[in-house]
């Protein structure tokens, strides 16, 4: 049988790259667009929304997927433990 093996410096460089890479991903707008009702002040409110809820989301998952790869690799180690 083909023995799997994981690297926890490995997974823990990638994890905190890519969560320290996180860090600079957000996106909050400074000023509001209450004084014009133009259909181009709504455009852009709706699109400034969009790329926010984009951002949020982005950041929603990729922290999932950190927890998945630690998850898979804690499940790999106590896997190959259990067959020594």
């Amino acid at each position: 049988m083909t023995e799997i093996s994981t690297d926890q410096g490995v997974v823990s460089n990638l994890m905190n790259q890519f969560t320290s890479s996180l860090s600079d991903v957000s996106f909050s707008p400074k000023k509001s667009f209450s004084f014009s009702q133009s259909s181009a002040t709504s455009g852009l409110k709706s699109s400034l929304t969009s790329l926010s809820s984009s951002i949020s989301n982005f950041e929603s998952y990729a922290s999932s997927d950190v927890q998945k790869l630690m998850t898979i690799h804690q499940a790999i180690e106590k896997a190959e433990r259990g067959k020594g």
